[in-house]
């Protein structure tokens, strides 16, 4: 009988999005910690795990960057205390 086969990746690690990269991070997690998959797929699993970690960080730095953005042009244009009224600088 021959090896059973993992079916590939429907869409590449480089595609999905922050909640699917953790999705399937949390998948090889569990198949890794519950002992369902042998030594060669376990590493497997981590080195793609490692890779899903990468798109991760990648998404949330990017996220990152663009908060700051955002922020430095609510500065640049004077929103700096929020909703009207708000403001730090006004007075009782």
């Amino acid at each position: 009988m021959p090896a059973k086969r993992s079916k590939p990746d429907p869409q590449p690690d480089e595609r999905l999005s922050y909640e699917q990269a953790v999705e399937r991070l949390e998948g090889l997690v569990e198949r890794i910690e519950s002992g369902e998959i042998g030594l060669e797929e376990s590493i497997a699993a981590y080195e793609q795990g490692a890779k899903l970690i990468a798109r991760c960080r990648s998404i949330l730095d990017q996220a990152e960057a663009r908060i700051e953005e955002l922020s430095a042009e609510q500065i640049a244009g004077g929103e700096v205390g929020g909703a009207a009224g708000d403001r730090a600088d006004e007075g009782p």
